[in-house]
């Protein structure tokens, strides 16, 4: 079914519809553009190229730079003010860019895309995610609000900054390799989070993201030299990003073993961080066993079952609107077919 192309596996998807069309100078944008997607959908980056190295230092020191770069730029913005909805969601788009392998491209083709270009990209990239994890997508609903507000193409200039210093940053270096053990070398959100955050507004949260120094120090201790059971559930009552996850994750990885194999339940109250979240369990290769909660675990004690219940419907209602939509498009090309073939009267 071909409108199901855009949703294949990562290493072979297509540019987002939006950066895959020609490049227009900013001043040419189109801010009332329709959202169906140009002719050149499916253009495709040839081979995958190697992943750059990171700018300088290893992926944790990279991580907090990004972070710190990009509070700094987006503060400095008109659009500053308290709300980190929307860098933390750039940030987000960027790490679940679903070429991966190609960073050197996929710099060249966000840099040169119109305002209307980047705003549909980033919109085309959270739909890719929740046809692929409707679960995890419907999580992330807080970092992609902004996408679908009036008025949202005032806000382009400062999102192309952002963007642009995510870019120079090296968003894609941490993010941007087909292995996923690489993109678990650090948690860009929690650091995005943490620099966007003031330290008044992550007091009065409770939030404290866990050093990763002590995350590896628990996972080590936690998991230990012998390889868990296949199957083994990790819940995290507090998770925050999922910073002690993707500890996990890397010590079963060094233990030769592969984290899709474990089932992995995270409650965490903030909404934004609890997105933060989901994006990572994708971006670090957790598989398809993961349900993360968000809400009071003191007040609500079955969080990951009211979880879990979601998590089954969404995937069911998925299924629903693409077969639904599969059909439209069955329909459409039967009826351009009908019309080729019939004879002229």
């Amino acid at each position: 079914m071909k409108q199901l192309d855009l949703f294949t596996a990562a290493e072979n998807a297509p540019v987002p519809a939006a950066f895959a069309a020609r490049p227009r100078p900013a001043a040419a944008a189109e801010p009332d553009a329709p959202r169906s997607a140009p002719p050149s959908a499916k253009a495709r980056i040839p081979a995958p190229r190697r992943v750059a190295p990171l700018p300088s230092g290893n992926p944790r020191d990279a991580g907090r730079r990004l972070g710190e770069a990009v509070a700094e730029t987006w503060h400095a913005s008109d659009w500053g003010g308290s709300r980190i909805d929307i860098p933390v969601g750039i940030i987000g788009g960027l790490a679940l860019f679903p070429l991966k392998g190609h960073t050197q491209d996929v710099t060249r083709i966000i840099t040169t895309s119109s305002d209307y270009q980047l705003l549909q990209g980033y919109r085309e990239i959270y739909v890719h995610t929740w046809a692929r994890r409707p679960d995890l997508g419907a999580r992330m609903a807080p970092l992609m609000g902004w996408l679908t507000e009036d008025g949202v193409q005032e806000k382009a200039h400062a999102v192309r900054r952002v963007t642009e210093t995510a870019l120079r940053h090296g968003i894609l270096q941490l993010t941007g390799s087909p292995d996923p053990c690489h993109r678990s070398g650090t948690d860009v959100m929690s650091w995005t989070i943490t620099a966007l955050r003031s330290h008044g507004a992550r007091r009065g949260l409770g939030e404290y993201h866990t050093p990763p120094e002590l995350c590896e120090a628990m996972a080590a201790l936690l998991v230990g030299d012998e390889p868990p059971q296949k199957g083994r559930r990790f819940h995290e009552p507090a998770g925050g990003t999922g910073g002690m996850f993707r500890a996990l994750a890397q010590h079963l990885r060094r233990l030769y073993l592969d984290p899709a194999d474990y089932v992995w339940a995270l409650n965490e109250l903030e909404p934004i961080a609890a997105a933060g979240a989901a994006v990572n369990a994708i971006v670090w290769g957790l598989g398809p066993n993961v349900v993360i909660a968000c809400g009071d675990t003191l007040a609500r004690g079955d969080l990951q079952e009211q979880a879990v219940r979601e998590r089954r419907a969404l995937f069911e209602e998925r299924d629903r609107i693409l077969a639904r939509t599969a059909m439209v498009e069955a329909v459409r090309e039967a009826r351009a077919l009908a019309e080729r073939i019939a004879p002229t009267v």
